[in-house]
């Protein structure tokens, strides 16, 4: 992997990009609720560069990022008005969220989890299965 914090922050660029567009497709019933998804998106776009600045701390905001996506599934699939664009939206922004994590943590753990397996494990000499 190139570099995996370019990556990651792209995928959250994107993740605020589609909010945007949620913000034309939804139907808000409150003022509240407007500030809430203006205040999410600010989040995503600090996200972006904090993730492209490479602080370490950006991934308790990742998970509270993902953890309100999957809030705002359950929510926006239980009304039945929705326009199915924001669905489609909403489904993109969580995977794309949780791919970010993944490439920013889970993957370089699995390689590194692969590389301590691999020292100690060594291939082991194949003898001639003819003799």
């Amino acid at each position: 992997m190139k570099n995996k914090y370019s990556l990651s922050s792209k995928l959250i660029l994107i993740t605020f990009l589609i909010g945007i567009v949620n913000l034309f497709f939804y139907d808000y019933e409150s003022t509240q609720e407007f500030v809430v998804l203006i205040f999410i998106l600010m989040m995503r776009y600090i996200l972006f560069i904090l993730i492209k600045r490479r602080f370490e701390w950006s991934k308790y905001l990742l998970v509270f990022i993902i953890l309100r996506s999957i809030y705002r599934l359950w929510v926006v699939f239980a009304d039945a008005d929705a326009v199915p664009v924001t669905k489609i939206n909403l489904i993109l922004q969580f995977v794309m969220s949780v791919m970010a994590f993944a490439v920013l943590f889970i993957f370089p753990k699995m390689k590194d989890w692969m590389n301590d397996r691999r020292k100690y494990f060594s291939p082991t000499s194949v003898t001639n299965p003819q003799h």
